[in-house]
């Protein structure tokens, strides 16, 4: 994204926040206890994998769920820490897929950066996934003891996993103004690439497998998972080598977006 590009968006930040507000009432329109879903989910959800992991598939401590200290964190514990920052990424990526089109009474009105809508998106993501980190880091102190410093790293992790959701999301929503049935296929997409990443599993399983496990450390989502789960959970520091392909990976789509996007923007108003 080019410097005019980023002053643009910097420009039209209070729209950008307004469109932020909206995405998060429609979420919660109509329901009782509104925003507070956005607390009350994960910490169900918290309690949910705790039962079944515990007392129904009584799954076993993992050798990458042991901080350095031999402190072990509890397999539900384990994976939620993983569907977190995932949620963060599917969540972005999925609900800014049609955030152009489902725009569509705006763009012939008024003139903004068209941009805003899927970042507006990715945004209200990153918010959402603020509540359930909260959750996480809570239920991380009950069961695994205090962070390490470690944990500093967060906001670059954040940063990269944001990144990587907006340049994926310009591609998509730009894709789907011309082929609707992206839209659809999105979520078939996301499905797929939750399996091919370590949330459920860990990368020591494919230890005797070294051709999927390079294959599932070329998914920029391994080290995100990986390193996110290393710097809240085990006081670990982040995988810089994942960490930096991801971070390459994520220009790499930004770019590719920002190029395709304005490309196209120009045609959206007339096929939306």
């Amino acid at each position: 994204m080019t410097i005019a590009g980023v002053e643009e968006l910097f420009r039209a930040r209070e729209l950008t926040a307004n469109l932020v507000r909206r995405d998060l009432k429609v979420r919660h329109r109509g329901t009782f206890l509104g925003m507070l879903w956005s607390l009350t989910t994960p910490l169900l959800f918290v309690g949910l994998y705790w039962f079944i992991f515990t007392f129904i598939f009584q799954a076993g401590d993992i050798p990458e769920a042991t901080r350095t200290d031999g402190t072990v964190v509890p397999f539900a514990l384990y994976f939620f820490g993983g569907l977190v920052i995932w949620n963060l990424f599917a969540t972005a990526v999925g609900g800014s897929t049609g955030s152009v089109i489902g725009s569509g009474y705006l763009l012939g009105k008024v003139y903004f950066p068209r941009a805003i809508l899927p970042l507006s998106t990715v945004l209200s993501s990153v918010v959402t996934f603020g509540f359930e980190l909260a959750v996480l880091v809570v239920a991380t102190l009950v069961f695994a003891g205090l962070p390490g410093l470690h944990i500093l790293w967060l906001p670059l992790i954040v940063v990269v996993v944001t990144l990587l959701a907006f340049g994926l999301a310009l591609i998509l929503s730009s894709v789907t103004v011309f082929l609707r049935d992206v839209a659809h296929f999105i979520g078939v997409f996301l499905q797929l690439w939750f399996w091919g990443t370590p949330i459920i599993y860990s990368l020591s399983l494919m230890a005797k497998r070294p051709g999927l496990l390079t294959l599932l450390k070329l998914n920029p989502m391994t080290g995100i998972v990986v390193s996110f789960r290393n710097v809240v959970l085990l006081n670990r520091p982040p995988d810089f080598k994942l960490l930096g392909y991801d971070f390459l990976v994520a220009l790499v789509c930004l770019a590719v977006g920002t190029k395709l996007f304005g490309r196209w923007q120009r045609q959206f108003a007339e096929i939306v």
